[in-house]
C-alpha cells in the first residue's frame, strides 16, 4: 500500500525520535513511536529477535550499560511506503560490561543500517544490521586480519 508523502515524512520524523533516544534521549519517547508488540531483529550475537517495546528498551539499556557515553548519528535516511531505512554510526567508550565482555576502555565507532516498518504511525518492525566485526575488532575481541 502506497503511503502519502506526508506519512513518509512523519515516519522519518518518528525514526529521528528513535535515533535521538539512542543518542542519550529519554527512553519514554519510545512509547509514542514504537508499537507495544514491535518485533526487533538483530544479529544472533546480540540476542537475535526480541518481541515487544519493553524488550527493545531492555536492549537499549544493555547497550548504554556497556557504553555509558553512547552516541548515535543517522546520516542517510530514506522513506518509501511504510518503510524507513537509515545508514547510521554509533559508538562510545566501552566502560561497562556488555554481553559478558568486561570493559576494555576502548573508544569505538561503527556503522549500522537500520530498517523500520510502520503501521498507523508506529514502528512495528525493526531490523538492525550493525558492523559487529568492526565493533569486536575495536574492543579487542578479535584479532586484526593478518595477525
Amino acid at each position: 500500500m502506497a503511503e502519502s508523502q506526508d506519512q513518509q515524512e512523519a515516519n522519518k520524523r518518528a525514526a529521528q525520535q528513535i535515533y535521538d533516544v539512542w543518542d542519550g534521549g529519554d527512553e519514554n519517547v519510545l512509547d509514542d513511536v514504537i508499537a507495544e508488540d514491535v518485533v526487533f531483529d538483530k544479529p544472533d550475537h546480540l540476542g537475535g529477535q526480541v518481541h515487544g517495546r519493553e524488550a527493545y528498551k531492555d536492549n537499549l539499556r544493555m547497550v548504554r550499560a556497556g557504553f555509558p557515553d553512547l552516541f548515535f548519528r543517522a546520516h542517510e535516511v530514506v522513506a518509501e511506503d511504510d518503510k524507513v531505512m537509515a545508514y547510521c554510526t554509533f559508538g562510545g567508550t566501552h566502560e561497562g560490561n556488555l554481553m559478558g565482555v568486561e570493559p576494555t576502555g576502548a573508544s569505538v565507532e561503527a556503522w549500522d543500517f537500520v530498517y523500520y516498518r510502520f503501521n498507523d504511525g508506529k514502528v512495528v518492525e525493526v531490523i538492525s544490521f550493525p558492523d559487529l566485526y568492526g565493533l569486536f575488532l575495536q574492543v579487542g575481541l578479535v584479532e586484526p586480519p593478518g595477525e
